[in-house]
């Protein structure tokens, strides 16, 4: 009876234990075993695409992911986003796909997937065991067997490592991948929280909750690190909405005090449009300044601006001088906001950073250092946008472990 242990009942874990079962020829020889910390698997797949899992994305290749992302490139393009469709198709599980090639399942609830996993992984008898904390791993070699060991006491055949990285601890993931690896002789690299929110200087509550499509362009050391484009939502403590997601691992993962956002609040005019537009208000209208961008921003925006650039609020539109006007367009197309850092792994989506994955084979997931001993997912130095990518990379990580183990088993 081969043993195999998966240490993390996560998306890429239960990925790698039904690709394993799927793959091998006798899955009556084959023990698996699933070591979830938590009360039961998969939570945070529940809380994925806002409950909704996104899945994964039609448009999927390396230009979405971060870190080691060469090394990324062969698992995903053997378990590419039809063929991870196709697999929860196998398993009953239908899918949609939106805008921007977001994948989500036909029952529009992240539930659905989680239940097609669990069912699955039921149905071809893993065994599962919840409340267990890996917090020791060795290897343990003889002259007649060679096993590896977890918490000193469970042995095993093979270990895949699957329990993710260190953002949303509450999910269960909290770090203990890295040091599980770095037992068995392996480097981690800097992590940082990555897909989060952003926390700025001095920024005003009176914003909190109102929504804005922008361009952004993120400053660190008063160089252009990342632009992008989208709904910017702001909050009582900054700025949050996907593109500042996009753009929060570089916040987190540089150590500079010189950050800054510029945001484009016009993406739609250019800046002589926008003071053509003032000037036209300036002429026609007779109510006073907090009214003055009302037919192109929101209100509370253009009464913080108006602040920022020292314009009386209930100063008359008419009276705006030329100068004034200046200052309001050239704030509306670059407002120059301070970032303090980012917000904590606690809320993150994802780690920025993680085990060096050039200690690893990207064609089998096996650590280079340590044979059987394989790594998967959030816990590796690959991180993705927003948009189903890292639910990609941990079916697609899973399954090519899952596989490899497999055929090794199948092949004596």
């Amino acid at each position: 009876m081969t043993k195999v242990a998966i240490i993390g009942g996560g998306a890429s874990g239960l990925a790698a234990a039904i690709e394993l079962l799927h793959c091998t020829k006798d899955p009556q020889s084959v023990e698996i075993t699933i070591l979830e910390k938590l009360t039961r698997v998969g939570k945070k797949i529940l809380v994925t695409g806002n409950g909704r899992c996104n899945m994964t994305n039609i448009n999927t290749d390396k230009k979405a992911y971060r870190g080691d992302r060469q090394f990324a490139e062969y698992a995903l393009d053997l378990f590419d986003p039809d063929s991870n469709i196709s697999f929860f198709n196998e398993m009953g599980l239908y899918t949609r796909t939106e805008e921007e090639g977001r994948v989500y399942p036909l029952s529009n609830q992240a539930s659905s997937v989680l239940d097609a996993l669990r069912f699955e992984v039921e149905r071809l008898g893993v065994k599962t065991i919840c409340d267990y904390r890996a917090v020791h791993l060795k290897l343990l070699e003889t002259e007649y067997s060679r096993k590896l060991v977890v918490n000193n006491k469970d042995r095993f055949d093979y270990v895949i490592v699957a329990c993710g990285g260190k953002a949303g601890k509450v999910h269960g993931t909290d770090g203990d991948s890295y040091e599980l690896l770095k037992m068995m002789g392996h480097n981690i690299t800097d992590i940082a929280p990555a897909l989060v929110s952003l926390n700025c200087d001095n920024f005003t509550k009176a914003l909190k909750g109102i929504r804005s499509i922008c361009n952004l362009r993120l400053l660190i050391d008063g160089k252009t690190a990342y632009e992008n484009y989208g709904e910017v939502q702001f909050t009582d403590y900054g700025l949050s909405g996907i593109p500042i997601m996009q753009l929060s691992r570089f916040v987190s993962m540089s150590d500079s005090e010189d950050i800054y956002l510029d945001l484009d609040l016009t993406p739609d005019f250019s800046n002589e449009q926008l003071i053509e537009y003032i000037c036209k208000r300036r002429e026609l209208s007779p109510g006073i300044n907090e009214n003055l961008l009302s037919g192109i921003i929101n209100k509370q925006i253009c009464i913080t601006l108006l602040k920022e650039c020292n314009i009386a609020v209930n100063g008359k539109i008419a009276q705006l001088s030329d100068n004034e006007i200046s200052a309001l367009s050239n704030i509306l197309k670059c407002w120059h906001i301070k970032i303090k850092n980012s917000r904590s792994f606690d809320y993150a989506q994802v780690t920025a950073g993680g085990a060096d994955c050039s200690d690893f084979d990207s064609k089998t997931m096996e650590s280079k250092l340590v044979k059987n001993l394989f790594c998967c997912g959030e816990a590796l130095n690959i991180d993705g946008d927003c948009g189903g990518y890292n639910l990609q990379w941990a079916w697609s990580s899973g399954r090519l472990a899952g596989r490899t183990i497999a055929e090794r088993i199948n092949n004596g």
